[in-house]
């Protein structure tokens, strides 16, 4: 699954070269807070690093418990892959003692799968397998939803994601090993933590489809080539790349083959978007029918550098940033403007090792002095692209947002 360059230079090779000759993005005068520039809705002065321990403080704390915590796009800038420590979290359910980077050394961890167990010993035992992908919550951006009309929930900035490589083992050769046979009407494979539902709520759970999960699942126990850590779902989260983070269940625990979607609160009404464009600030009865659940990934850009209402020199300044979609085709190309969609300039792509990691791109410009707004929209191997208005996919929860973003600016 690995690409190379035209020049033969690796993904990794190509930013670890950037680094160290200090091209990793322009200087910036100043800039506004992580929290102004990043989350522009309310949210907690708490410390991310002493809510999950061994979590870098520069988090952003939208929701102390269960941690929801969000990564300034900065620091998304600075490597490769994401860091453990600077991944954002977000969870509905939470165990106490799952708050940590810690990996949780629990042998006898097991997985029910249709009334058969295996465990996480039995898993480290299996053929290992890794993929470098995007995790990306369903509500990042949601807050570019609500500058139309307001959405519900969480109110994101753009950092709800990040770039990991997760380990496990294929979830078709766990079940093969079990001797499971799949039938044709089970449809949906329901997929269930351990973690307790909260007060007066119903537990979280999903049902996904089977003919996906059996090609793309893992069942995963580790990130970044260390045990899984507790709060990213150690040690075991079912895993199906190019699909949105709520479909990611973390501390696995139930796997059970069905005929029909669940109808529970986590899977009908929430985590869904409406089939049909509807009004920003309307109402929907959301319905198994009328709606669908959030599953592969629209193709999105999200630039990192320079960050939406910092202050840059005027003049020549490098815009970076990254884009990505589902994995079923490459991002071809990535377009800037900054006469707000008048004409376009090509970026630089630096290709992903993997079909589900993002691609990397840049491109310079020259700005006058004055306020100014970066526009930037990929488009994939199928042709696949990004709304110029994102309000146009508006829905209650704001779920999957993907417009061109629009980064405004000043140079002085």
């Amino acid at each position: 699954m690995n690409n190379n360059f035209a020049n033969g230079l690796s993904r990794r090779q190509m930013i670890k070269g950037a680094a160290a000759a200090g091209i990793l993005g322009s200087p910036l005068i100043s800039s506004a807070s992580n929290r102004s520039v990043e989350s522009p809705f309310p949210t907690t002065e708490a410390d991310a690093g002493k809510l999950v321990t061994g979590k870098d403080k520069r988090l952003i704390v939208l929701v102390s418990n269960p941690a929801v915590l969000e990564t300034p796009l900065a620091l998304l800038n600075e490597g490769d892959l994401t860091p453990a420590k600077l991944l954002f979290v977000r969870n509905n359910q939470q165990p106490e003692r799952m708050a940590t980077l810690a990996g949780i050394d629990q042998p006898g961890w097991d997985v029910n799968i249709e009334g058969k167990k295996t465990t996480l010993s039995q898993l480290r035992d299996m053929p290992q397998t890794s993929v470098e992908m995007v995790l990306q919550c369903s509500g990042s951006g949601r807050s570019l939803y609500s500058r139309d009309a307001q959405t519900k929930g969480t109110q994101w900035g753009r950092g709800g994601m990040g770039c990991v490589k997760f380990g496990g083992v294929m979830l078709h050769e766990v079940i093969n090993k079990l001797g499971i046979d799949v039938i044709a009407k089970q449809k949906f494979m329901l997929a269930e933590g351990k973690d307790e539902a909260l007060p007066e709520k119903e537990d979280f759970l999903h049902t996904l489809p089977t003919d996906q999960v059996l090609k793309r699942s893992m069942l995963a126990i580790s990130m970044n080539d260390q045990p899984l850590p507790g709060i990213h779902g150690g040690p075991v989260r079912l895993i199906t790349p190019g699909v949105y983070g709520t479909m990611h269940i973390k501390w696995l625990g139930k796997l059970k083959f069905v005929g029909e979607e669940s109808t529970n609160y986590n899977h009908v009404p929430r985590y869904r978007v409406p089939k049909s464009p509807i009004k920003p600030g309307s109402d929907y009865n959301f319905t198994l029918a009328n709606s669908s659940y959030n599953w592969d990934m629209k193709v999105k850009t999200v630039v990192l550098h320079p960050t939406e209402n910092s202050k840059v020199s005027a003049g020549k300044i490098k815009i970076q940033g990254v884009a990505f979609n589902d994995g079923s085709a490459p991002i071809e190309t990535v377009l800037v403007s900054i006469d707000q969609g008048r004409t376009w300039i090509k970026s630089a792509l630096t290709k992903p090792d993997g079909k589900f990691a993002w691609t990397r791109f840049e491109t310079q410009v020259n700005l006058p002095a004055g306020q100014a707004e970066i526009w930037t929209r990929a488009v994939d191997g199928l042709g696949r692209s990004q709304p110029l208005n994102g309000s146009v996919a508006w829905n209650p929860r704001g779920y999957e947002w993907n417009g061109v973003e629009k980064i405004k600016i000043e140079a002085l």
